[in-house]
């Protein structure tokens, strides 16, 4: 177990509640989620308490990022301020790209805990059994799935999107090259894939590939913008205009924040 005082913001519970990843289950005080087939096990009270060393923290958890410049970058005037000062502390996620888009391709027309029960139910049909839990399935693991046994996950309709966006990959498809090419580029290569469209290539590219300007677009944006600062038809094109370079902090401060407090 390691000890790791931080003197940078941070904000467990805001980050793993807010909608960005689906493997993490809270355990009384403690959060416990498999990353790259190990057990991690993480509580926040004065200090990080957890099974990881601090590289992990630093890379997973996005603690590389100068929070409080991203913050004071986006922060342009009420509507966005509310949310960055309830939610402080609030990272964006590091995920494995092909775990962040098979579970994004499973999060259309879904809610949270759907989404959740889908993945899990994956792991555990498909993925490599581990001493704690299950790995995520491999492409080469769905790829040899039936549409049948998918769907058993509850996968629904998404099932054949699944299936063939497995194939792919398995066939070559080099998720994490994405990182290298500019925004514009990864996401014309990801939209090619099926089940994929703006929204979720967007997810996967924010969440997994360091595309900080994605603009994600669902009903909770659109929602937000159109409530804040009027009419627009292009939600997706506004937001990254408007906010620049680290629009997908934005992004996901407003998301959550809708989420959770949008209803009271």
């Amino acid at each position: 177990m390691h000890y790791i005082e931080l003197e940078r913001p941070f904000h467990l519970d805001h980050t793993l509640t807010s909608g960005q990843v689906f493997r993490w289950h809270k355990n009384g005080n403690v959060w416990e989620g498999i990353v790259n087939d190990q057990l991690i096990q993480i509580s926040q009270k004065s200090t990080i308490t957890c099974t990881c060393d601090e590289q992990f923290l630093n890379n997973y958890f996005r603690l590389d990022d100068d929070l409080d410049l991203i913050l004071s970058s986006i922060d342009k005037d009420e509507h966005i301020h509310k949310p960055i000062k309830t939610l402080y502390g609030m990272r964006l996620i590091r995920q494995d790209p092909w775990e962040c888009l098979i579970s994004f391709i499973c999060s259309s027309f879904n809610n949270v805990p759907r989404i959740k029960l889908i993945i899990d139910n994956l792991c555990r049909e498909f993925g490599t059994p581990l001493q704690h839990g299950y790995a995520f399935p491999t492409p080469e693991a769905l790829t040899s799935a039936s549409l049948d046994q998918l769907r058993k996950c509850g996968t629904g309709y998404r099932d054949k999107y699944i299936a063939e966006t497995a194939q792919i990959v398995a066939s070559g498809l080099d998720l994490s090259s994405l990182k290298r090419k500019s925004y514009k580029m990864a996401k014309e290569v990801l939209m090619k894939l099926p089940g994929v469209g703006h929204k979720v290539a967007d997810c996967v590219l924010l969440f997994s590939l360091d595309k900080l300007e994605a603009f994600p677009c669902d009903v909770n944006i659109q929602k937000c913008i159109h409530q804040f600062y009027g009419p627009c038809a292009h939600v997706r094109k506004f937001g990254q205009q408007y906010f620049g370079e680290y629009a997908g902090y934005a992004n996901h401060y407003l998301y959550h924040y809708q989420r959770v407090y949008g209803k009271r």
